[in-house]
Order: structure tokens, then sequence, then C-alpha cells
């Protein structure tokens, strides 16, 4: 295997010059680098990662923690981070937090003993929030998407959940609907709770309460927005049913529109549904597909995480930066 000092007798330069283009440093002329650069691709060298990290004391990798790496609707968010720091010659190591706040702490603390030179933490969940408020207090850059601490200085890149459920609501006003129901999202994680408060404000401006009750779910997911719908039949029956339906998330709208489909309820013609993410649902029939959602810029939010986390790798001093995104309304079929 070559090493960097044959490099440098084949290129006929001193082994402080190849270092320096090794490094992207300055002070080696055109002539000089060429040569380098040739005699690299003539021996094949691999520059040795652990001991150039060792003397720039930097890894050129960022971590990430999802709360899963198997669900598309984590896709676009991962390949906005791949684009960004590609672009700046560093790569990504992704892994699964699982939701739980102890795998997630272990994650970090991988992270920042050393692995890598900053992290990116995706979700929601509220029990993060003293993970957040600890990390604040570190050195160590990262950045936080979809969850916000209010007294946590921390790098923040957010989707305007309210506004979302503002489009939500107008959009239904628009169609004429009046008695407008929310199922909301898991209500552990700060996107339903401001989904959630988005659609009590956008219903007040509306000049209209809120139809029966909100419906709470513990979690997101297929099962829960059936269960929570299905449960509401049973309980007051089909003609309490209101004009529409605002699903705090995609998932959940399909499930709620699968109970509603077995009782013959039919969609737009008797209800109408509207939901949020965009999601992409592996096995779901296409026809439930036809959903009416406000769409989260999810690649616009990796790719912003990571220029925020980079400026901070580059400049510690930076300030932390609190960047908020807005979703946008995508009109489907089943309104």
């Amino acid at each position: 295997m070559a090493t960097i000092y044959d490099v440098a007798k084949r290129a006929g330069v001193s082994k402080t010059l190849v270092s320096r283009v090794l490094n992207n440093q300055s002070g080696v002329g055109p002539e000089s680098r060429t040569r380098i650069t040739e005699a690299m691709k003539e021996l094949q060298y691999k520059p040795n990662t652990i001991a150039r990290s060792l003397v720039l004391q930097r890894t050129n990798l960022i971590g990430m923690i999802l709360d899963s790496l198997t669900e598309q609707y984590f896709f676009d968010v991962i390949k906005g981070v791949e684009d960004k720091v590609k672009e700046n010659n560093f790569r990504v190591i992704f892994c699964s937090g699982r939701n739980d706040r102890i795998e997630k702490e272990a994650y970090i603390d991988f992270f920042s003993n050393g692995t890598t030179d900053g992290a990116i933490i995706y979700g929601s969940d509220l029990d993060d929030a003293d993970l957040i408020r600890r990390r604040a207090q570190l050195d160590f850059p990262f950045v936080v998407v979809e969850n916000e601490v209010e007294d946590a200085n921390v790098n923040n890149v957010l989707v305007d959940n309210t506004y979302g459920s503002r489009l939500a609501i107008d959009h239904l006003v628009e169609r004429g609907c009046r008695r407008i129901m929310h199922v909301t999202g898991a209500k552990g994680t700060k996107a339903s709770v401001r989904r959630w408060q988005g659609y009590l404000i956008s219903m007040e401006l509306h000049g209209l309460s809120r139809y029966q009750s909100v419906i709470e779910c513990d979690e997101y997911g297929v099962d829960a927005g059936y269960s929570a719908v299905k449960g509401f039949l049973e309980k007051n029956g089909k003609e309490a049913l209101p004009e529409a339906i605002y699903f705090g998330a995609d998932n959940t709208a399909i499930g709620g529109m699968i109970a509603l489909g077995e009782v013959g309820i039919r969609i737009p013609e008797d209800i109408r549904i509207v939901g949020f993410d965009d999601d992409k649902l592996w096995g779901v029939d296409r026809e439930l597909k036809k959903l009416t959602t406000i769409r989260q810029p999810l690649y616009e939010m990796g790719k912003k995480a990571a220029e925020i986390l980079l400026e901070q790798i580059h400049d510690p001093e930076t300030s932390r930066k609190r960047i908020v995104l807005r979703p946008e309304l995508i009109v489907r079929e089943t309104t």
C-alpha cells in the first residue's frame, strides 16, 4: 500500500507539500499540485483518514439521529442532508433513535466523543426537551430539526405547523365546511401540539366552534387513525359526523378513511378529508393516496440543517440560528 512518502518521491516534492494538498491548504504551486495528484492516482494512494483527523482535529463526518431509518417519510430529509454535506466533502452517519430518549442520548454521546464533528437530531418528542437543554450547554455543534425548546440556545430548523393548520382550515372553509373535526397525530410530539393549536386558532379566526371535541391519538399511524374514527362512529353514529375532518398526519388520515369507508361514507361527497405531511405510504391502496394534504418541505429541512451545522463546525463562535419553513397546501380528491 502506497504511503505519503511514496507519493512525495514519485512527484519529486517534499512530504510537507503532499500533506498540504491532502488537507486542501495553500502554499502549493499549480505545477507541484498537478504532479502530486497525478502521483496519487498512479500509486492508487488512499490517505489514512484516522491519522488525518488527528492532525486536523476534524473527522469530516456528521451524525444524524432519526426516529426510524426504514420509513419512507424520512427519505427526502436524508437526501437533503446528504446533498449538502457532499458539497462540502463531508459524510454522514445515520442512526435510528427508535423514539427512545435513552437510545438518542447514547448516540449523541457516541457522536460527540470525537467520532463526528457535529450532529443533527430529527424528531419532535416532548420527552427530548431535557436532553436538548443539557446538550445546549456543551461545545459540540448540533442542530435540532422539528423540535423546539424555548429556553435552550440551539440551532433549530422548524416547520410552521400552526400555519399549516391554518392552510387546512382555510381550505375546508372555502369548500363550504363549517363543522370541522380534528384528529391529532401523536399527542406526545411538539408537531402535533402545534397542529392542534393551529386548528383551534384557525377555527376561532373563522368564528367557528370546535366540532364535538378534538380526538387525541397517542401515536401516529394508520391503526391510530382507524381506531380514533371507528371509536367515534361506534359512540356517536354516522349522523354525528362533521362536514370535514382535519387529521394531524397523513397516515392517521388513511386509517380514518378506511374506517369511514367500512360504514359507507363517501369521500368527498359525504365528508371532506385533509391530512398533513404529504407522506408516501407503502402498501396503501392507490385510491387512498388521493389525499388533500399539507406538504412539509422535507428536503429543504434536511439541507438547511446540514448547512447550519457545517457553518458552526467551521466557525464555533457563529450565533445559533432558528429557521422556520412554511408548508404548502396540496389539493387532491378528498376535498
